[in-house]
Parts: structure tokens; C-alpha cells; sequence
């Protein structure tokens, strides 16, 4: 019996049956909730003549999914996000932080994978209701059980079904209509699920699943020790940008590794002595890698591993260096005392300050920050301890700020070291993994990465090389 209540938008009475969570308004067009208390609960039947779609447990479920996923996606555009989370909370059994992410994704109009089931999952889970309890009254029987004929005949039969519908659903690529050719000999049972199809078919959302990650891993090479082309807590990387030639330096003791393209090691040396802590390091064009070690700016040529000069902070300021990068145009930003943006020529002139970058903007002052450049001169100045990032125009002026303090999509627990790409898009290290932001601040993805990111840095290619806390040296390519 159907039950009844008001769109909340527009007034007018919705009648109401089933079980779907959401409903759409035939006046006003709204996606509406259901209450909790007016909604269905799904029942698996064994009557011949009740066995559709809907009551086939999980392959039913992901059909329903299928279904609901454009009414998440309405209510996510509109700006409802806590509805939608709720509902794609209760369509996939996932975790909140899972259906956040979804749910954001939808509200920018990107594709979402569904992955709670698969065509072989969802197959093997029906074809074993098939022989549970309650059974399927098909066939002859012995027992409790159906015989060996409709057995095999019911779990080929839903079996085939349940890769059709999933193809139907999720990869329309032959069209609107693909053509089903069924036995009259097929049991009653079977049969009432047919007559279901065209209409369950013609009304999918075009969902297409992501079949690619935001990131592939295609090089990974390392471990712990002190021998060639192993570590001991590595937290800076720099990058050849033409060749794609690491540099690799230990966070206590000085030592640099260098390996070529492929994590084949080609020589090492020492910044220091054994209590030198290296804070940053940067690459060059020119076949010079800077090195933040101390209080001063080291300059060593790549190839030989010669120490060409320092770069010590003017006697008139009171801070030290912490972190570095190098700009398109081959000048330097470091970063001073934790948070002063300092732009310096190739050989170490200064040519502007931003003092107090961040403190100046949030009133609480910033011990450690981390700092990045895109193609067009814009800074990016992570605040490990104010939990955001904060962007400044090429002449220093502030811009904008994004991210905060918590564990949802583009907030930051625990941030260390950003990173720049050629797209201009903003890569962000946490316990998350890397979070990837375009250049205004807007959560693109995450890129999943095994262990802890301590350094990041690309290549001309847009190959994204880090330093990991399990002594581990990883390379992405990034999708297009």
C-alpha cells in the first residue's frame, strides 16, 4: 500500500511504495528522501511468481545502484552533500570517507567507479542464494535442494543474466538495444524476470565507471641501509627536469645519492659531517642541484658531486633556510625562518622577501613550511602547522588559501612536503597519501601511495618522483 507524504520544496503529495531511498517530485522535479520510516524493506521471496530483479539479493542491489546513482549525483550538484552522502552511504554499504569522495566527485561532474561489486562477485553470491535458504521453487526437487537440471540451468541462466545487465548498465557502448534470445523452456520463475528488463534497461543513468587511477606506479626501487641505492629515512628528492636523473638525500647525515632515470645508481656524496641535516634540495637545468643543509644553500654540480658554493642568508636577518625550489625562469624561492618567501637569483642575490607569509594571514605563527612554484611564477607555501596552503601571485601578494585540519577530501592530517606540476595543478602529502588540487585550490584526487610521502618532485615529462618513509623511491606517471 502505497504511503504518502509532502515534497519538502514545493508542497505537493508524493505517493510512495518500495524501497528506493529517494524519489523524484512529478511536479516540481525535485529529488526527494524518504523518510526512514515510510521506506520497504527489501525481502528476498520464494514464490515463483515474486522472483524479479529486485529480490535477487546483490545482483538486485547493484541494479538499484545503477538506478540511484543520478538521484546522488542531483542531490550533490544542488549543494545537499550530507543527504547525498547519506543515501550513497546507504546504496554501497560504504564508509563515510569513501562516500564523501564519491559524492564530491559527482557534484564536479566526474565519473565515479562503482566497486562494491564485480560481474564474478555478484554472479557467485546469487547463483549461492540460488542454493540457500529460502531456495527458488524451480524444478524438481530433493529435498530442500533443486534438482542438478535446474541448478545448472538457474546458476548458467542468472549467471549470463547478471554479465548482461552489468554490460547493459554500466558499458552502453553497442547502443541502446542489445538483443536477448531466452528458451520457452526456461523455468516460470526465470521467465518473470524478463518482461523486467527493457524498462530497468532504458531507465540506467549513463554511469560509466573510472577505469584508470589518477596515478600509475612504474618505478619503485630502494630499501634500508647505507650501501648503493639504499636509505635511511630519505625526505628530499630533486629531479633532473630534462633527464629525469635523481638526487636522493638521507635527513640526518649529509649523504646525497645520485641515480639515473631507471633508480640505477651512479655516485653519491656528503653534504657535511655525520650530524648535517638536510631540509630541501632542488635541481636545476644546468646540471646543479641546491641543497637546504643546515644554515646555508649548498650548490654542487650533479655529474661530479663537487661543492661549487654556499648561499648563506644575509647577516642583517635572523632566519636560516628550510626549504627550497627552483622557478620555469631558473630562479630560486626558499623558504626562511618557517615562513618567509625569499626569491633569490642563480647565484644567490636576493631579489624580494615576503615576511611572516603566512602569520600575517592567519594570526598563528608557522614553524615549518614547505614551498612550490608553477610555470607562471605563482608560489604555493604549504603550512605544516596551520594545515593549509596558501597561494601568491609572482610579485609576493597573497592570493587565496585552501585546505584545513581534518581527514575529509582536501582537508590535511599530518601534511609534509608539496609539489607543483607542469598543469599547474598542486600536489599535497598527508596520511591520506597525496592529495591533487588544480591551481585554484579545487580537491581533484588522491593518489595512494605505499608508506608516508616525504618529498616530491616532477620531470618535464610530468613524471611525479617521491621519497617515501619506508626507505622506498617511487615514480608515477600521471593520467591524462
Amino acid at each position: 500500500m502505497p504511503e504518502t507524504f509532502n515534497c519538502p520544496n514545493c508542497g505537493a503529495p508524493l505517493d510512495y511504495k518500495g524501497n528506493d531511498p529517494i524519489i523524484r517530485c512529478p511536479y516540481c522535479s525535485t529529488s526527494v528522501v524518504v523518510p526512514d520510516n515510510l521506506r520497504a524493506k527489501p525481502s528476498f521471496s520464494s514464490t515463483p511468481s515474486n522472483f524479479t530483479l529486485s529480490g535477487m539479493g546483490d545482483m538486485g542491489a547493484l541494479i538499484q545502484q545503477a538506478r540511484r546513482i543520478k538521484d546522488v549525483k542531483d542531490l550533490a550538484q544542488a549543494g545537499r552533500l550530507d543527504e547525498a552522502v547519506r543515501i550513497y552511504r546507504e546504496i554501497t554499504d560504504s564508509s563515510h570517507h569513501d562516500a564523501e569522495a564519491a559524492v564530491q566527485a559527482l557534484a564536479q561532474g566526474r565519473a565515479i567507479t562503482l566497486s562494491n561489486f564485480t560481474a564474478a562477485d555478484v554472479a557467485a553470491r546469487v547463483q549461492q542464494q540460488q542454493y540457500g535458504n529460502p531456495v527458488i521453487t524451480t524444478g524438481a526437487y530433493m529435498g530442500n535442494r533443486p534438482s542438478r537440471w535446474a541448478g545448472c540451468l538457474v546458476g548458467c541462466f542468472v549467471t549470463g543474466l547478471t554479465l548482461f545487465i552489468l554490460a547493459a548498465t554500466l558499458i552502453p557502448i553497442f547502443g541502446a538495444t542489445i538483443p536477448l534470445a531466452l528458451s520457452n523452456e526456461m523455468p516460470e520463475a526465470l521467465q518473470t524476470v524478463i518482461p523486467a528488463i527493457p524498462d530497468i534497461v532504458t531507465q540506467m543513468p549513463q554511469v560509466v565507471p573510472t577505469v584508470h587511477r589518477f596515478a600509475t606506479e612504474e618505478l619503485s626501487f630502494g630499501g634500508e641501509g647505507t650501501g648503493p641505492g639504499l636509505f635511511k629515512d630519505p625526505r628530499s628528492i630533486a629531479v633532473d627536469p630534462r633527464t629525469g636523473k635523481m638526487f636522493v638525500a638521507d635527513y640526518q647525515g649529509g649523504r646525497v645519492q645520485y641515480f639515473d632515470a631507471d633508480g640505477k645508481f651512479i655516485s653519491q656524496w656528503r653534504v657535511g659531517d655525520k650530524n648535517t641535516i638536510i631540509r630541501g634540495m632542488a635541481a636545476d637545468r644546468k646540471g646543479n642541484v641546491y641543497i637546504v643543509a643546515t644554515s646555508a644553500i649548498y650548490r654542487y654540480s650533479a655529474e661530479s658531486g663537487k661543492e661549487l658554493d654556499q648561499i648563506k642568508a644575509d647577516s642583517n636577518v635572523t632566519y636560516h633556510y628550510d626549504d627550497i625550489v627552483i622557478a620555469a625562469d631558473g630562479t630560486l624561492y626558499a623558504i626562511g625562518g618557517g615562513e618567509t618567501i625569499v626569491h633569490l637569483d642563480a647565484t644567490g642575490k636576493v631579489l624580494s622577501t615576503t615576511p611572516e607569509a603566512i602569520s600575517s594571514i592567519t594570526d598563528d605563527s608557522e614553524l615549518n613550511s614547505k614551498i612550490a612554484v608553477d610555470g607562471e611564477g605563482n608560489i604555493f607555501v604549504l603550512g605544516t602547522f596551520n594545515d593549509g596552503v596558501f597561494k601568491f601571485g609572482p610579485n609576493g601578494k597573497y592570493i587565496n588559501k585552501f585546505g584545513t585540519d581534518g581527514d575529509k577530501p582536501g582537508q590535511f592530517r599530518a601534511p609534509y612536503a608539496i609539489a607543483v606540476d607542469g598543469k599547474g595543478n598542486v600536489y599535497v602529502s598527508d596520511f591520506k597519501g597525496i592529495q591533487v588540487f588544480d591551481n585554484e585550490g579545487q580537491y581533484i584526487d588522491v593518489i595512494d601511495v605505499q608508506g608516508f610521502c616525504f618529498g616530491m618532485a616532477f620531470d618535464d615529462e610530468g613524471k611525479l618522483y617521491i621519497a617515501t618513509n619506508e626507505n622506498k623511491i617511487l615514480k608515477f606517471t600521471i593520467s591524462k
